[in-house]
């Protein structure tokens, strides 16, 4: 991976991964600088600049390193679900990605103190020593596109093992599975892959791998003994959705089989103001925008409420032609 400038915190230089990222790296240049957020966050870089510029920062994580993620976010309804903030921004350029309009700079940045967010995930086990608790990487960042590169996943296994009763999930749209090969298939680590129709991977999915290729990944995965799961969000309409959609669950049903999958979720695409403004300025011609969208009761910018439950209402009925239990399947965020 090309990287035209590597940003080292002073406080990450001596941190024992921080040497195992550089020997991956190649760097045009290095600085050593005293704050990430003097360059990623103080200063405004187009997100397109992506293209032509990339630039990566190791750095230590401050603020918080856990979050409560929104309602209907994860599997289980009566379960609680946090996010873990392992890294910044993602390799891939995805239209719809509201990362576009998160941060001010699609700079990467790779935090090094896991060991401080694994005490935050301990301390939340021990907060609540009678409810199942997720805690979820890939929010801000792919979960397995770097991996080989940030090397934490070890790490990561470890706090699971020992910890049986919580639940790990990493979600991605990557085929990166070097760093899986050499770790052993936890019955509590859940590897989730973000899919859609082959026709919207093509026109929206940027640099990421097509959807054939994250199935076979999972065939894989799920040959080693991993959990799988399966997140088709986000939707976004066409008027030959119902059949492209059942292309697309056909394999998932033949080549991985439903038995397999621990749950699927279904989402329908949605912005945050600033996010949607942003993707619509970075992609002025994006068929994504050829619906309507409306500010929603929670500020977000959404397809029509019937349109939505259209689109939910019929991929879940292709799924369940296709063999899937319905008791697997929830409405993510809606």
């Amino acid at each position: 991976m090309r990287i035209d400038t590597l940003y080292i915190e002073n406080a990450a230089a001596d941190r024992p991964l921080t040497e195992k990222i550089r020997e991956k790296l190649q760097p045009q240049k290095t600085e050593f600088i005293d704050d990430y957020q003097d360059f990623f966050s103080r200063r405004k870089t187009p997100y397109l600049q992506k293209r032509s510029e990339r630039n990566l920062f190791i750095a230590l994580k401050r603020g918080a390193l856990l979050r409560i993620a929104p309602d209907a976010y994860g599997f289980g309804a009566d379960d609680l679900h946090y996010y873990y903030i392992h890294a910044y921004n993602c390799v891939y350029e995805c239209e719809y990605c509201y990362l576009q309009g998160y941060f001010s700079s699609p700079d990467l940045v790779l935090f090094v103190n896991h060991d401080e967010i694994l005490r935050e995930m301990k301390s939340a086990l021990a907060q609540t020593p009678h409810k199942r608790v997720w805690f979820h990487a890939g929010e801000f960042s792919d979960s397995l596109a770097l991996s080989h590169i940030s090397q934490e996943l070890p790490l990561y296994w470890d706090f699971f093992r020992q910890n049986p009763h919580s639940f790990l999930e990493l979600r991605t749209k990557s085929v990166n599975l070097s760093m899986l090969r050499g770790l052993e298939p936890l019955p509590n680590v859940i590897v989730s892959f973000s899919l859609s129709t082959e026709v919207q991977a093509a026109l929206f999915d940027r640099e990421a791998p097509g959807v054939m290729q994250r199935i076979e990944a999972m065939q894989r995965l799920r040959d080693m003994g991993f959990r799988l799961g399966v997140h088709f969000d986000p939707i976004i309409y066409r008027e030959d959705f119902t059949e492209k959609f059942s292309e697309i669950a056909a394999p998932v049903a033949d080549r991985i089989g439903f038995g397999a999958i621990d749950y699927i979720s279904l989402g329908v695409v949605r912005f945050a103001k600033d996010v949607f403004r942003e993707a619509k300025e970075n992609y002025p011609d994006s068929g994504m925008f050829a619906r309507h969208f409306i500010q929603g009761e929670d500020a977000k910018m959404r397809y029509i409420r019937p349109l939505r439950l259209q689109l939910l209402e019929t991929s879940q009925a292709i799924l369940k032609k296709h063999g899937c239990p319905e008791q697997k399947i929830y409405f993510c965020m809606e």
